[in-house]
């Protein structure tokens, strides 16, 4: 469509010739006829900048309104005088609990008793409480008396303090400072020496990483830890909370991020904390990983305990009849059997560099119309590079048949990001599907309408889109990529994090609106691949193969387990 700049060039052009008709033909001079620029540019200026000040004011009163909520709360945690030294149980006695100013109750009747030693899984939808549930045990908020029990004692009689110290908390989402390793393991706590740094980097498994990293405990790790990985970052997580010789570990979501290898890691970590007798509680949604690791599993439901599972007791039906993510993936088939159609785009021999180093060599493939082909392989093997060079992102050596130049690929392509948060720039959830030149196309807008209600956003289409959950923001950035009319749709951990039911509602809206282009899906969730895609490009060191899905789902899990083991 036209930009507000070609519109203005366009302008002052007709301007001039219009201008210069009036000078020659006496009605103005030419002094009038410059101050008339002079001032009708300094106007427009003007305009534009109003408008880009209405939307900037817009979208910063969705941050103050969250700071204000934030300096508001006058919440002080009732703190008793007790200590505790030693931790044998922590129990919940027909517990519930609603956050300070909501009317809806989050938890209800929750009760159940972790043992010194155990390790329990907490697993059910998003929105189910597990996230909640855990900010409970690390007493977040104040609740009512008698209902949570640490060694027999009221919670609320203990020293706070006393209480946190003794637990270790790991989120989904480990935001690391931009400074040193060294710092960031400390952040908290008082200088340590090397000795016992190591030795808690020995336990969370991450003394190989440093020893590989340019300047060991001294390598700065980004902004956010930008210059470490998932699986790296989550190490760094585990360490700082080991160093304070914690004796409860919480994980909440740690598998979100990270590959197979990755997970890999992580359940060794695990392992080496139960033998190390720590008490472990893991809230998750991928299964396969913990289903040998796990003493009890708890799965919720609105709010309540639905159901408790022994070691060994949860199945595979009863992971179907509750909506959980697979405990086995050697079950799983594929389910697009839709045929391929005419071909829509070539790539051939294919040569990708960053910097010095060589990811891609000589790699060549087909993308045909319907087609949605997943690219699989480890961390930093090069699939969202390859994802971004065929969005015209990076530049390359080698034929991409929709465009020659990085500019031709990036009219042609749509790359949707794992952060959605970065490509989410209008006020409001409508405004983000409907493009200035599309305002007045009817036919445009009757879709734009059924991709709202299909994504479940209809009653928040006037809503900021920052003020929607994760998942929310995940399905209006599929909309828009699907709505953009290019000729590949590129994208890139669509499913991260997602449980079972929305991982399936993902699937379902790329199935629905893939018919017209080829897809590509760079992911690591094996139940996604298995539920949309009909061919699956596997790479690994230098090495390249492309396969359909069907009746290849041994040798596609085979590639992606060769890290588990």
């Amino acid at each position: 469509f036209l930009s507000n700049s070609f519109i203005r060039v366009i302008s002052m052009i007709i301007g001039l010739f219009y201008g210069a008709f009036l000078v020659r033909d006496g009605s103005i001079t030419i002094g009038k006829l410059v101050v008339f620029f002079g001032l009708g540019e300094t106007l427009a200026w003007s305009f534009w900048g109003l408008g880009d000040c209405i939307n900037t004011y817009k979208r910063a009163l969705v941050s103050i309104n969250r700071i204000n909520l934030l300096l508001d709360d006058k919440t002080e945690i009732e703190n008793g005088d007790k200590i505790l030294e030693n931790f044998s149980t922590m129990e919940f006695k027909n517990f519930s609990f609603i956050y300070p100013g909501e009317k809806e109750v989050s938890l209800k009747d929750i009760s159940f008793k972790l043992n010194k030693g155990e390790t329990l899984g907490i697993v059910g939808k998003s929105g189910s409480g597990k996230s909640t549930l855990v900010k409970q045990i690390l007493r977040f908020y104040n609740f009512d008396k008698n209902r949570i029990f640490i060694n027999d004692i009221p919670y609320e009689d203990y020293d706070i303090t006393s209480v946190r110290n003794k637990f270790g908390y790991v989120s989904q989402e480990n935001i690391l400072l931009s400074k040193t390793v060294r710092e960031n393991i400390l952040f908290g706590s008082i200088a340590e020496n090397d000795e016992k740094i190591i030795n808690v980097l020995k336990k969370a498994d991450f003394y190989k990483d440093i020893q590989n990293l340019e300047k060991g405990l001294e390598t700065i790790v980004g902004e956010r830890g930008l210059g470490l990985s998932g699986g790296q970052k989550q190490k760094v997580a585990i360490a700082s909370t080991l160093l304070y010789d914690t004796k409860i570990i919480l994980f909440d979501e740690p598998s979100s991020n990270l590959d197979y290898q990755g997970i890999a890691q992580f359940r060794d970590i695990v392992r080496s904390l139960r033998a190390m007798g720590k008490t472990i509680l893991v809230a998750e949604h991928r299964l396969f990983f913990l289903n040998d690791l796990y003493d009890r599993l708890i799965y919720m439901k609105d709010g309540t305990i639905e159901r408790v599972f022994s070691q060994g007791e949860l199945t595979e039906n009863d992971c179907k009849k509750y909506g959980l993510r697979a405990i086995s993936y050697r079950s799983l088939k594929a389910q697009n059997l839709g045929a391929e159609q005419e071909k829509a785009a070539s790539i051939v021999d294919l040569n990708i560099n960053i910097g010095k180093q060589e990811l891609i060599k000589n790699l060549s493939f087909n993308l045909h119309y319907g087609e949605i082909m997943a690219i699989i392989g480890k961390n930093g093997i090069g699939k969202t590079t390859l994802g971004r060079t065929l969005a015209g992102l990076i530049k390359n050596k080698g034929k991409i048949s929709y465009g020659k130049t990085t500019k031709e690929r990036l009219k042609q392509s749509y790359y949707m990001m794992q952060d959605v948060d970065y490509q989410i720039f209008f006020d409001t959830v409508e405004n983000e599907l409907i493009p200035k030149n599309k305002v007045k196309d009817s036919e445009y807008l009757k879709e734009v309408t059924s991709y709202i209600r299909a994504i479940d956003l209809w009653d928040k289409k006037m809503d900021h889109p920052q003020e929607l959950s994760g998942g929310q923001k995940q399905r209006l950035a599929l909309a828009t990529a699907f709505l953009s009319e290019r000729k590949i749709i590129i994208l890139d951990e669509p499913t991260s994090g997602l449980d079972y039911k929305r991982m399936k509602e993902i699937g379902a809206m790329i199935r629905k609106y893939a018919a017209k282009r080829p897809v590509v899906i760079i992911t690591h969730d094996l139940e996604l691949l298995f539920e949309v895609c009909n061919t699956v490009l596997m790479i690994d060191d230098k090495t390249y193969k492309k396969i359909p899905v069907k009746e290849n789902e041994a040798e596609i899990s085979d590639f992606l387990f060769a890290s588990i083991g």
